[in-house]
């Protein structure tokens, strides 16, 4: 019942705002599966379906001149990360994770904005970030999340670039996660039989946001993400 529940929060989330599948999911799932190796390919591939319905409503907007350097250079990234989830310490993984979580909210909550000049260069910066992240705790989002959000990017554009760039950074990492044999039975096992979950939120989470205010669901979210960050790194360093 607890993964159900997580994956559906997770996946409505994402419905709804556009992002945050990766940093709702993450710190409820660790709650009842103890490896981060194990928990990193089912956020990956859950993120890589979701994203996938969701750029197909908003294909229109995509801004490939601008989404690109993030996916070439997340993608150079993104081995690195993968590096350090086979070697770093799970502990550390998990404090990690929950620091990048609490900070991401912490950062939205504020509206904090840098004046940026050059554009391009901090596109490629944003993809190495991101990609580092996503191969190590599948955590892609809140670099891109923030800098796209400083940019006062449109929300559609937002959205679809967003997407974009999950689905082509996320078939990246799956199919370097089954080369490195990350991705195992139990992992399969997992995704498919939460898989009713994921659909159900998702599609629950687009309609929504399509009636109701997004401005008020996507301060929830962020509330609920700086809670999760937290009890991930309070749990994590009492254990």
């Amino acid at each position: 019942m607890m993964g159900f529940i997580s994956i559906l929060l997770a996946s409505f989330t994402q419905g709804v705002t556009g992002f945050g599948f990766a940093l709702v999911a993450v710190p409820l799932l660790s709650l009842f599966i103890p490896e981060i190796r194990n928990i990193t390919p089912i956020i990956v591939i859950y993120s890589f379906l979701t994203n996938i319905i969701i750029v197909y409503k908003s294909r229109g907007y995509i801004d490939y001149k601008k989404v690109l350097p993030l996916v070439i250079f997340g993608i150079i990234a993104i081995p690195i990360g993968t590096f350090l989830l086979l070697y770093v310490k799970v502990k550390t993984l998990k404090i990690a994770i929950g620091l990048v979580t609490t900070i991401t909210s912490l950062a939205m909550l504020k509206n904090f904005k840098i004046n940026i000049k050059n554009e391009k260069i901090s596109y490629g910066i944003v993809g190495l970030l991101s990609g580092l992240l996503n191969g190590s705790t599948g955590l892609s989002g809140p670099p891109v999340v923030l800098f796209l959000t400083n940019q006062h990017m449109n929300k559609d554009v937002f959205r679809a670039n967003l997407t974009f760039y999950g689905i082509a950074t996320n078939i990246f990492t799956i199919i370097l996660f089954l080369v490195e044999g990350i991705i195992n039975i139990s992992v399969l096992h997992f995704t498919i039989f939460y898989l009713p979950a994921l659909l159900i939120g998702v599609f629950v989470g687009i309609r929504i946001s399509t009636k109701v205010n997004e401005i008020f669901f996507r301060k929830l979210t962020i509330y609920l993400i700086a809670f999760l960050g937290l009890s991930t790194i309070i749990t994590t360093i009492l254990k």
